[in-house]
C-alpha cells in the first residue's frame, strides 16, 4: 500500500519540539499536497513527542486526506478514512 508519508520530526527545531514553533510551522505547512491521499502519520521518532502533536496533525489532515493511518510503513493502524474511502 502506497502513503504519502508526514513525520512530526520536520517540525522540530534542533531536535527538539518547541509548541511556538510546531504551531507556527503547522501554520505554513502545505497540507493540500495530501488532498485526496492515503497518508501515514509516522509515529516513531527518536525525539520527544507529546501526543496533542498527532492531534494537530489528524485534525489538518482530516479535511484532506482520503485515509489517515498512523505508526509505520509495516505497523500502522487507520484513524481516520473518509467518506468515500468508507465504501471503497
Amino acid at each position: 500500500m502506497t502513503y504519502e508519508i508526514i513525520d512530526p520530526q520536520e517540525f522540530l527545531v534542533d531536535g527538539i519540539l518547541r509548541q511556538d514553533d510546531f504551531l507556527a510551522r503547522a501554520a505554513e505547512y502545505d497540507w493540500g499536497r495530501f488532498a485526496g491521499k492515503k497518508v501515514l502519520v509516522r509515529g516513531c521518532s527518536s525525539a520527544i513527542i507529546p501526543p496533542w502533536v498527532f492531534m494537530i496533525i489528524a485534525g489538518k489532515l482530516a479535511p484532506l486526506a482520503k485515509s489517515v493511518r498512523f505508526g509505520n510503513e509495516h505497523d500502522n493502524i487507520v484513524v481516520l478514512r473518509a467518506e468515500t474511502e468508507k465504501r471503497t
